[in-house]
């Protein structure tokens, strides 16, 4: 098969040339034109992602690499100080159009939200406990099936009055054993 030039053929695309024509300048098929333009189409971008500024589209591909908030700010930004960069990695892991142009980039890669949850299901069902529980872990703080921790501020602090009431109740009643022992047994 004849190499397809990309540039010529994104020409002729722009021009509106016809598929049948673009085949005969290259000696293909048609359907090699037609697959040709679906993975040219296909290694294009989402328009979610074009959309972002040159900064969040780098912080995008660090975040997409595995990298933390904060390591993706650092990578994408001139960041003065590690805060600085938390901060503008937290701010712009809450962006919507950053979550956006993440979505779009994993599912034009194959990597959908179905095909996570299918392998997350894979790791649930690990025949190695430890794995499978990770799995679990992992989904529970994706449902957020995880109740955070509620303090009871007022309970507890009436518990440590209580036991404070407690000590000093004990520690009277040490004294006046002692007061007694005194009276009764001068010696001591």
């Amino acid at each position: 098969m004849k190499k397809i030039d990309d540039d010529i053929l994104h020409k002729m695309i722009s021009d509106g040339k016809p598929q049948r024509e673009m085949a005969r300048l290259f000696g293909v098929s048609d359907a090699a034109i037609s697959k040709r333009i679906k993975r040219l189409h296909q290694a294009e971008p989402p328009e979610s992602f074009k959309s972002l500024t040159s900064k969040e589209q780098k912080f995008v591909l660090a975040k997409l690499e595995g990298k933390s908030g904060t390591a993706a700010a650092l990578q994408a930004y001139d960041c003065g100080s590690v805060e600085s960069a938390k901060t503008i990695g937290s701010r712009l892991s809450g962006d919507p159009d950053i979550s956006q142009a993440i979505h779009d980039l994993m599912h034009q890669e194959g990597i959908g939200r179905r095909y996570r949850v299918k392998r997350l299901r894979d790791v649930i069902n690990a025949a190695d406990l430890g794995i499978a529980s990770k799995g679990l872990d992992m989904a529970n703080k994706l449902t957020g099936e995880y109740a955070p921790e509620k303090i009871d501020v007022n309970g507890q602090m009436a518990a440590v009055h209580m036991l404070i009431a407690e000590i000093q109740k004990a520690d009277r009643e040490v004294k006046d054993c002692k007061n007694l022992t005194v009276l009764e047994n001068p010696d001591l």
